[in-house]
């Protein structure tokens, strides 16, 4: 079998968990965006936080710029898994991964997951950033600045410039990666899956009524979850978040009651 170009790091796994939970990290991101989630979910869920390729928890694979190679990779998790119920989650880049890796599972007749959660981000015929150029085309300072108004990385590298050369190769692939995907077929199939939207209210890549486009990609739509802040809503205080996901999944998985 062919390594995965990803990595995924396992908490809490149990062969008795109730739920494993994807977390796919957003474009420049890392795992370590997830760690505080970790208080705040059920003690019987297991959660693995997927690793896109270029990290150094991913050292051995460089950073990829085709999204589709990377989501493909998490679909094969998927279809390889030995049974149960699983949930995916991603924020911006790592929203249109969790998307497209659920489709794929979906077209070779795999375990459909019992949700999927997309977050900062307006849907798969809208650009994560709408810049022209993209974002992944600007100069080193013009994305440097870009980055610091929509937040996301650590003030320490963007003032840096060692440490701003050194990660902006991997930022940029990320990028590229989110902001040339096109669904295949197009329009992509209906995701047969219950998926729900998550944005801050003030995002300037997905506010309310851009999210609410995702209502077109699924059968089972359970609407917008808005929350104040921008397009990293959630950094401060994860807490709003993982509660609202929780109850989303939880509403969802067999054995609740039916939902109005």
């Amino acid at each position: 079998m062919t390594e995965s170009i990803l990595s995924m790091i396992r908490h809490r796994a149990a062969p008795d968990s109730k739920l494993t939970l994807y977390l796919m990290h957003h474009a420049g991101g890392s795992h370590s965006t997830f760690r505080p989630w970790l208080a705040h979910l059920p003690e019987d869920w297991e959660v693995r936080l997927v690793v896109a390729p270029g990290r150094p928890k991913a050292a051995t694979h460089p950073a990829e710029r085709r999204l589709t190679v990377i989501s493909d990779a998490l679909a094969d998790e998927l279809l390889g898994r030995d049974g149960g119920s699983y949930a995916l989650f991603g924020h911006s880049m790592g929203g249109l991964v969790a998307f497209a890796a659920a489709l794929e599972v979906q077209r070779q007749g795999g375990p459909a997951p019992a949700w999927v959660g997309v977050s900062g981000h307006p849907g798969p015929f809208f650009s994560i950033t709408r810049s022209n150029p993209p974002l992944y085309g600007l100069s080193p300072d013009e994305l440097r600045a870009a980055l610091t108004d929509l937040g996301g990385l650590p003030d320490r590298i963007l003032r840096d410039p060692l440490l701003w050369e050194r990660v902006q190769p991997l930022v940029r692939a990320d990028l590229e990666a989110a902001e040339t995907w096109e669904p295949t077929p197009t329009p992509p199939p209906v995701l047969n899956v219950p998926l729900s939207a998550f944005c801050g209210d003030h995002d300037p890549v997905a506010e309310e009524r851009d999210a609410a486009h995702w209502g077109r990609h699924t059968t089972d739509f359970l609407g917008v979850r808005p929350f104040p802040g921008g397009h990293f809503y959630f950094l401060d205080d994860p807490e709003p978040l993982v509660k609202r996901i929780v109850d989303d999944i939880r509403s969802v998985l067999p054995g609740r009651e039916p939902r109005r």
